[in-house]
C-alpha cells in the first residue's frame, strides 16, 4: 500500500516565480494569477488520473458552482498537474470538462497549468509518488485556498468542500485556518492497487451511511416518543 500524507503548510508562502504553461501554450508564471484582494483555490492533479483526480476536481467544481462566490472575481480556481508529460492540449481539454460542470464560462477564470511542479510541491510539503505497476501517481486529496498575497490561508482535505465559500473569504481577510482545522482527514491517501475495488467500495459506504441514517431516525422517533 502506497500511504502518502500531506503536512499542514499554513501560512507557507507559494513560490510565485516558477514558470509554467498554461493550456493555451503560453507560458506563464505564477505569479501572473495573483492579484489584490482575490484569494487563490489551488489543486494539484493530472488529467490522466483515473480515480482520485476526477473525484476531487469534480467535487471542487461542484462546489464553485453552487457558491455564492464568483470564479474569476471574486478568487480563482488553478489546477496545476502532476504529470510532467501531459501536454497543453491534455489540459485544455480536461479543462474544458471543469469549466462547464462549474457553469464557468471563460477559461481564464479557471486556469489549468502544466510544467515542472516539484519546487511547488515541496513548497507545501505536497507528497506523491509515481506507481509503475499502475502507470498512477499516488497523491493526497487536498485542496488549499490561498491569501491575495501567497499564503496558504486553509487546506480542505478530502472529497467534498462544503466549506469552500467560508475558507475562500477569510484568505480575502488574510486570516490563516486554526492549526487544527482539516485533522479529521489529514491521513487520507490513495492506493492506486485498491482502484479495481472502486465498486465495492463505494457500496459499503452506501450501506454504512443508510445504516447511520436509520439509526438516527429510530433514535429520534425513540425521543419523540419519550417526550410525548
Amino acid at each position: 500500500m502506497i500511504a502518502l500524507v500531506v503536512a499542514a503548510a499554513l501560512g507557507v508562502h507559494v513560490p510565485q516565480a516558477l514558470p509554467f504553461t498554461a493550456s493555451t501554450g503560453e507560458p506563464v508564471a505564477l505569479a501572473r494569477y495573483f492579484q489584490p484582494r482575490r484569494p487563490v483555490v489551488l489543486v494539484l492533479g493530472y488529467a490522466r488520473c483515473r480515480m482520485l483526480c476526477n473525484v476531487v476536481l469534480r467535487s471542487l467544481a461542484d462546489a464553485i458552482r453552487t457558491s455564492e462566490l464568483r470564479a474569476g472575481r471574486d478568487y480563482l480556481p488553478i489546477v496545476i498537474s502532476l504529470d510532467p508529460r501531459e501536454s497543453p492540449f491534455e489540459a485544455e481539454r480536461r479543462q474544458k470538462t471543469l469549466l462547464d460542470l462549474a457553469h464557468v464560462t471563460a477559461p481564464g477564470d479557471w486556469p489549468y497549468l502544466v510544467g515542472n511542479v516539484a519546487p511547488l510541491a515541496a513548497a507545501l510539503d505536497f507528497q506523491y509518488s509515481w506507481d509503475a505497476r499502475t502507470e498512477q501517481f499516488a497523491h493526497p486529496a487536498v485542496v488549499y485556498v490561498l491569501t491575495p498575497d501567497g499564503r496558504v490561508s486553509s487546506e480542505l482535505r478530502g472529497v467534498v468542500y462544503p466549506e469552500l465559500t467560508a475558507a475562500i473569504e477569510r484568505a480575502a481577510r488574510g486570516e490563516l485556518a486554526p492549526p487544527d482545522s482539516g485533522d479529521l482527514l489529514r491521513c487520507f491517501h490513495f492506493d492506486p492497487a485498491l482502484a479495481r475495488y472502486q465498486g465495492r467500495l463505494q457500496m459499503f459506504f452506501r450501506i454504512g451511511a443508510a445504516t447511520v441514517f436509520a439509526t438516527l431516525l429510530a433514535g429520534l422517533g425513540l425521543f419523540i416518543r419519550s417526550r410525548r
